[in-house]
């Protein structure tokens, strides 16, 4: 028999040692105690999936392939510059005085191929202007070529600079730095008054590698 029989089983017999009146409150009570079970349980799967999206196991870092072009002992990378929509930003936004600004999404993963030489130490600047919530400043991670590293936060201007070191490397490839941001949210989500549904993060102005 199995737990499902076994529980209809209970059921009927419990239901057939009641009066008529006592039979309508006993399954009033168990209508009520499987909506209660059925909500909680559909609580705790939204929850579940909520963690699981927002977790970093659905994303992996993309091969560097192998290019012919010289290392460079300085590399930038502005939002105006030509930067396809597809890797992840949304057209490019005028700010301050002749910049511009590209807000991150749909995706949760940034990424930059630079041709930086690596034969010395460098220092990775990334300028965010803003984001669309304060939390996310403190969720965003850094990889470099796909290793997770520290980095340092310092205020400028109306935003802040991410900032970490790269170790010296022997790789012929391209560095690979990319941005994991685990939360994004539209306009539209924090203000009702809002028509803006683009998934955004944060609201990238520069990357330097010096």
């Amino acid at each position: 028999m199995s737990d499902d029989d076994i529980i209809l089983d209970g059921m009927a017999k419990e239901l057939a040692s009641k009066n008529a009146a006592e039979k309508v409150v006993f399954l009033l009570e168990k209508i009520a105690w499987l909506h209660a079970l059925s909500n909680s349980q559909s609580k705790q799967l939204a929850l579940l999936e909520k963690s699981i999206q927002n977790s970093e196991l659905f994303f992996s870092m993309p091969e560097v392939t192998l290019i012919s072009r010289n290392k460079l002992p300085r590399v930038i990378i502005k939002a105006g510059d030509v930067v396809p929509i597809g890797d992840n930003f949304y057209q490019s936004e005028p700010y301050g005085d002749g910049g511009h600004i590209r807000w991150t999404g749909p995706e949760r993963l940034n990424n930059f191929h630079i041709p930086i030489d690596r034969t010395k130490d460098r220092t990775l600047r990334l300028f965010v202007v803003k984001t669309i919530k304060p939390e996310i400043l403190t969720s965003i991670k850094i990889y470099i070529d796909g290793k997770l590293v520290d980095y340092d936060v310092e205020p400028r201007g109306e935003g802040v600079e991410l900032i970490t070191s790269l170790p010296t490397s022997q790789r012929v490839q391209d560095t690979l730095i990319s941005m994991f941001i685990p939360h994004l949210f539209s306009p539209s989500e924090l203000d009702n008054t809002s028509t803006d549904n683009r998934k955004l993060g944060v609201a990238f102005h520069q990357l330097e590698v010096l």
